[in-house]
């Protein structure tokens, strides 16, 4: 049987590198790209599908992820591995979303586009293969968490249905620093002693807010501060890097989520290492660690550990 058409290398590499022989069994429909439009002023955006033709006739769980990139660069590709690790794990859909950037569109655009997006997936998931009532997990790496995690508060708030039932936030800032209150500042100290870092500094965070011109106190900036607080939240799994700045914005949040308001958390944290080092480090064997803990991750919002394809 003829190998999938992929057009996109990064996303053929990946395929390649998980199992070829199920490529070339056409196990895979590589994804779907699929053209949204913007409620606001009818702009597009991209979101790529992702799922098994072995399911195609069964409705399926989804999950559903934003990519990093601190909202200036960065495409729906760069979770390509996530996707399809799910995928082959669970059977289920996954889809990867984008946004507009930075460069040229300012706070809180990037903000309305995923919750567009949100919009566009519950209207249209049966045709996407996927009954949210099975599963719907949200989440996103970095930016793409800190884009997620107020867009899960809002969701709860607005009574979005179905519901999210599972969030994963990844390498996740959830407290500016212009935003600090006593609550947290015995606690808040790797924004400051790890402002210098390998592969994200405080310099490169302030270029972000530059470029995105961010209003530091709303809500959607600082989540962690929600006007209307953390309780009946989802499930929510957190991956963190040790030797990263935004380290202590995950550790508070997910305490605050697990004692204050009873809220499952699942964290992982990779000591020693520094932001997106999966990116950066590739070869490092916590970099596969890292992949193998996001599809288990993935499983645990998901209520599943049994997998129908195995990587």
């Amino acid at each position: 049987m003829a190998r999938p058409s992929i057009n996109h290398p990064e996303t053929w590499r990946l395929f390649a590198d998980l199992d070829l022989e199920f490529l070339e069994a056409s196990v895979f429909t590589p994804y779907e790209e699929h053209e949204l439009t913007t409620a606001g002023d009818g702009s597009k955006t991209r979101a790529l599908l992702y799922q098994l033709t072995s399911f195609a006739a069964e409705l399926r769980p989804l999950v559903a992820v934003i990519h990093g990139g601190g909202f200036r660069v960065g495409s729906a590709e760069l979770e390509s591995r996530t996707c399809i690790g799910a995928i082959m794990a669970f059977g289920c859909v996954s889809v990867s979303l984008e946004h507009r950037l930075s460069l040229k569109f300012k706070f809180p655009i990037v903000y309305e586009d995923c919750w567009d997006a949100l919009l566009w997936i519950t209207k249209n998931a049966g045709a996407l293969g996927a009954d949210l009532t099975k599963g719907f997990v949200f989440g996103g790496t970095s930016s793409g968490a800190h884009i997620a995690n107020p867009l899960v508060h809002r969701a709860r708030d607005e009574c979005l249905y179905p519901p999210i039932t599972g969030v994963h936030l990844n390498v996740a800032p959830t407290l500016a620093p212009q935003a600090l209150t006593d609550a947290y500042r015995d606690l808040y100290k790797s924004r400051e002693d790890l402002k210098d870092g390998y592969t994200l500094t405080s310099k490169s965070i302030t270029l972000y807010d530059e470029e995105l011109q961010p209003d530091f106190q709303y809500p959607l900036w600082s989540p962690l501060l929600w006007p209307t607080g953390h309780d009946n939240l989802p499930p929510t799994f957190f991956q963190v890097c040790g030797a990263d700045l935004l380290r202590d914005d995950a550790l508070i949040y997910e305490r605050e989520l697990r004692l204050k308001h009873d809220v499952k958390t699942k964290i992982v944290v990779y000591q020693g290492l520094p932001h997106v080092f999966w990116y950066t480090h590739p070869s490092l064997r916590a970099s596969e660690q890292f992949a193998q803990d996001t599809v288990s991750g993935l499983g645990w919002l998901l209520g599943v550990s049994a997998a129908p394809h195995s990587a």
